[in-house]
């Protein structure tokens, strides 16, 4: 398989790299959908990585660098439905993979997870990305697709890989950024364009939860069939606002 390293072309065996095209070392990511090699949102995740990058001390290659690198890895890497992952480490490499990506066709099932979060300032998405694969490995290990994950003030915050949106009493909501919630290009689309509200969440809010949606820059918005084996009473309100947030991300991103 192609990858791109630094200003190149070359097969993956060129680096090492750990499961899931993770590389070693520490630095900055950002996980892209494509459709027929477009990427979603590509401006807003190159804007995060900037910020990103500046809070942990990354630099960040000029955008000129990265949008070469895209063309090219798309070109070579052709795929109807694809996750496009620019990974920028701390010595300064460039990484570039695109692998196909199989759409999630089911409702998901949640289940809490508490753990300690740091929720002093804004988190950057960074990798090893070890965390948060061990929480979404434990959810799956209890028949959950997705975990909610709780901070230490017994807040909810986000899931393990995805952001949250909840709705009860008539509204959707959805954590603020202060309750250590990583601040997700698809979450910052659907606050900026739909009726959704950003709403502290605690845990004793969950059990009025009427619906949820799991949302992702790979997911976009899945409804949630269930939280820690609570089913949703009003799955469809969420398989309806699914349906317009993919819409939204298709306008905003390629339209």
């Amino acid at each position: 398989m192609k990858i791109w390293l630094n200003d190149a072309l070359a097969e993956s065996s060129a680096l090492e790299l750990g499961a899931d095209n993770w590389p070693d070392g520490f630095g900055v990511f950002e996980t892209i959908k494509t459709v027929n090699s477009v990427p979603y949102a590509l401006n807003r995740h190159m804007r995060r990585a900037l910020d990103g990058g500046a809070k942990v001390g990354v630099a960040i290659p000029g955008e000129e660098r990265i949008r070469t690198a895209i063309d090219h890895l798309m070109a070579e890497n052709n795929h109807s439905v694809g996750r496009l992952r620019l990974l920028f480490k701390e010595d300064g490499t460039f990484i570039a993979t695109h692998d196909p990506y199989e759409e999630l066709d089911h409702n998901l099932k949640l289940c809490t997870y508490s753990v300690q979060i740091d929720i002093k300032g804004v988190p950057a998405k960074t990798f090893p990305y070890t965390s948060r694969l061990e929480i979404l490995k434990s959810a799956k290990q209890q028949g959950c697709d997705e975990a909610i994950v709780i901070n230490s003030n017994h807040e909810v915050c986000e899931g393990a890989v995805s952001n949250l949106m909840f709705y009860t009493d008539g509204m959707w909501v959805t954590p603020p950024i202060t309750q250590g919630v990583l601040p997700g290009v698809m979450r910052a689309l659907v606050i900026e364009n739909l009726p959704v509200r950003v709403r502290k969440i605690d845990t004793n809010d969950l059990s009025h939860v009427q619906a949820a949606i799991v949302l992702s820059s790979l997911k976009i918005a899945i409804p949630v069939q269930s939280i820690d084996g609570r089913v949703m009473p009003d799955l469809q309100v969420s398989q309806l606002f699914a349906q317009q947030i993919r819409e939204m991300a298709v306008r905003t991103s390629v339209g």
